[in-house]
């Protein structure tokens, strides 16, 4: 997986059988007995390897694009839709959560983009976020890409989905994730630009209207395995995560 990549190395220990006519030389063998014993007691006393992190079946990142009129929805789905279920040791949860001001004032009314590793029964007040990374435009795509790049990074899998939390009108005129804060969209070019830097992902999700186009469907091929997304208006309740999660 790329950006994830773990060194593995085995060492061994190599015998070389002598002639039976030759008898090995006293200093030489006081020599090797030396060396074998130097190399035991630093194998005792040099620390262990650190175990490489539990690899997960899934690891399910949302992509919360809040900071607009959906913000009083933000809360609402993680703390109903996420974290009912949450995190277990076969599928990791990790949402990136955007508010904005004017709609939702809950938990202090904080505004910056917050990474949550979504746990069971977990709520989304601020000293729950694993991370605060001040405020972030959703609509860059270098936000995406650090997304991505930092949950792969933290919460490695056998497969990844990604969901796209937010407004979205397709192709044409081509955006999803409105950021009002910073007066900008994700749009599909930026988005296609950032697919190498994002590596494959299995299973893609737009939680957000108008997004299903073979244009949208045909921007993901070589990166992605599916592609889950609406021709219509989606409901406020948008996708039931916690159906995607049981």
């Amino acid at each position: 997986m790329p950006g994830n990549r773990m060194l593995h190395f085995r060492f061994e220990m190599l015998y070389f059988s002598k002639p039976k006519e030759a008898a090995m030389p006293k200093t030489i063998r006081s020599v090797v007995t030396f060396v074998a014993l130097l190399v035991l007691i630093c194998t005792l006393t040099s620390p262990a390897f650190a175990a490489p992190p539990a690899r997960a079946q899934w690891t399910v990142m949302v992509y919360i694009s809040g900071d607009n009129n959906l913000e009083d929805y933000v809360v609402l789905d993680i703390e109903q839709e996420l974290a009912p279920t949450g995190s277990s040791a076969s599928v990791q949860v990790v949402a990136l959560a955007d508010r904005g001001p004017g709609y939702d004032t809950s938990y202090g009314d904080w505004q910056t983009t917050k990474l949550f590793h979504v746990t069971p029964g977990m709520t989304a007040a601020p000293e729950n976020a694993v991370a605060d990374w001040g405020e972030k435009n959703l609509g860059d795509p270098q936000t995406l890409i650090d997304f991505v790049s930092w949950t792969k990074a933290n919460y490695p899998a056998d497969h990844y989905a990604l969901y796209f939390w937010g407004h979205g009108w397709n192709w044409h005129p081509g955006y999803v994730m409105q950021d009002d804060t910073d007066g900008d969209t994700l749009d599909m070019e930026e988005m296609k630009a950032a697919l190498p830097s994002l590596g494959f992902i299995d299973m893609v999700g737009y939680d957000g209207c108008n997004m299903a186009s073979i244009e949208v469907q045909l921007l993901w091929h070589g990166y992605a395995t599916a592609v889950a997304h609406s021709q219509e208006w989606v409901g406020m309740e948008g996708v039931q995560y916690d159906l995607v999660l049981a």
